[in-house]
């Protein structure tokens, strides 16, 4: 927090930059590209874990079905430059852990890696005719992109209205960036939510007349995914958890929940995963089972096959009617 508080006027220089590149925006001083195809961005203000993969999930399952869904995002700290399509044979260092994931998820789905959306959206525009919708993941701050739908989340825990702009807090831009959202779903909520706790937040959040807002919370799965599927109740002997994602405290404390005692090895976020870090786990782990998240599971068993690891699958669930996000999203798209 010291280190912080020594970098405020980083914040400030940088709040001020922000402000500059939005008004530059909104008023035309940059060109803004209009993709042809729909497009719903997904992003958030604050640097990351606000849940943004999961709805990626979530959308690919209810809409998939109605339309014709792809997926374009960055790649974040994959090894590659460029537009690159995300092929069932690909490499995870090469396209992005989370555009692997999802394309494992989804074989049906179309998944693009790309830092340029720009050029990206117009080449799939090009190439492919029956395009019905690309999901934009994580491209709120892309604002070179007019986007047909903007969906913001925001961490319950850490809403962006009690947040300041980096270095000083963790949003990438001003609050009143808001504003751009369509709709704002408050993400990773306790399961006991009351509706007095919705009211305060709405009131904080003050939505604009043309925002909508939602509340989810996560769901995890009673079946552990591996080489053979096992019931979570095999966590009730002593295991190792590794974690390289944005926030692995839900997931910790949902397991802590349970009472099972586990060690923790935590890496940082989209998290590269190599032999020293293999060795560190399985001198840890000895026999024991290692769970790990979904999206680290692909990098962690392309170094280590082992019958031992597993990954927690998570879902999210929407207080009161998840149709009605789906539902405003097919109005949106005319898909009903």
């Amino acid at each position: 927090m010291l280190l912080r508080k020594i970098l405020f006027p980083v914040a400030v220089l940088n709040y001020l930059f922000q402000l500059i590149r939005s008004f530059l925006y909104e008023n035309n001083f940059f060109k803004v590209y209009q993709p042809k195809i729909n497009t719903i961005c997904i992003g958030n203000l604050s640097l990351g874990g606000t849940g943004k993969t999961p709805l990626v999930k979530f959308l690919i399952e209810r809409l998939s079905k109605k339309i014709n869904i792809s997926v374009l995002s960055r790649g974040y700290k994959r090894k590659t430059m460029g537009f690159i399509e995300v092929l069932d044979d690909a490499d995870v260092n090469d396209v992005g852990d989370e555009n692997f994931m999802i394309k494992k998820s989804f074989k049906n789905i179309n998944v693009f890696s790309s830092e340029n959306r720009t050029y990206a959206l117009d080449r799939i525009s090009k190439k492919f005719n029956d395009m019905g919708l690309i999901i934009l993941d994580d491209a709120m701050q892309h604002r070179k992109i007019k986007c047909d739908l903007n969906i913001l989340l925001t961490k319950f825990e850490q809403p962006f209205y009690n947040d300041f702009i980096f270095p000083f807090g963790n949003l990438r831009e001003p609050r009143i960036g808001y504003g751009r959202a369509n709709v704002i779903i408050v993400t990773k909520c306790p399961n006991n939510l009351t509706s007095t706790q919705k009211e305060k937040i709405i009131k904080k959040i003050n939505p604009l007349d043309h925002q909508r807002i939602f509340f989810s919370k996560v769901h995890y799965e009673d079946i552990l995914k591996g080489k053979n599927d096992v019931h979570i109740s095999v966590l009730e002997s002593d295991f190792v958890l590794v974690t390289g994602i944005a926030d692995s405290q839900p997931l910790i404390r949902y397991l802590k929940s349970k009472k099972y005692k586990f060690n923790h090895i935590g890496y940082n976020d989209h998290h590269i995963y190599n032999q020293n870090d293999i060795k560190e786990i399985i001198k840890s782990s000895g026999n024991k089972i290692i769970l790990t998240t979904k999206k680290d599971y692909f990098k962690i068993i392309s170094l280590h096959d082992s019958n031992n690891l597993f990954y927690i699958d998570i879902k999210i669930d929407f207080f009161g009617k998840s149709n009605d996000l789906v539902g405003l999203i097919s109005e949106k798209f005319s898909l009903n």
